[in-house]
């Protein structure tokens, strides 16, 4: 079962689109407020905990144990990027960027799993 104990969380931004079906997801920032990530491997700035519209308060935890939203299966210990639906899966390559690591395991797409998010983590 997911859990989630959140270390530095903010929800002083605003969505900049509709986000109430991203719960769990990861995001960024942009000139509008908090997007939804849509590039495979981009940085991000955490991962969604509410279902915010569009100029609604987004919140969203940057560091600490946290749910996600599987894009793929996943083995526990893992180390995490984001794909381009803003889902976390399995670090690609020793180039991408990588967001934390999995705190338990997923067996599909869908899954929701927690993780340990530490962005500051950065390329391995």
């Amino acid at each position: 079962m997911a859990t989630e104990q959140k270390g530095f969380s903010f929800g002083t931004q605003v969505a900049a689109a509709d986000l109430r079906t991203k719960q769990f997801y990861g995001v960024k920032h942009s000139s509008t407020g908090i997007a939804l990530c849509t590039t495979s491997g981009e940085p991000l700035i955490g991962i969604l905990q509410n279902k915010p519209n569009s100029g609604e308060v987004a919140e969203v935890c940057m560091l600490g144990v946290c749910k996600a939203v599987a894009g793929a299966a996943i083995t526990k210990g893992a180390k995490l990027m984001i794909n381009a639906s803003g889902q976390v899966i399995t670090a690609a390559t020793a180039a991408s960027t990588i967001i934390g690591w999995a705190d338990e395991a997923a067996g599909a797409a869908g899954d929701i799993i927690t993780i340990v998010l530490n962005p500051a983590t950065g390329i391995v």
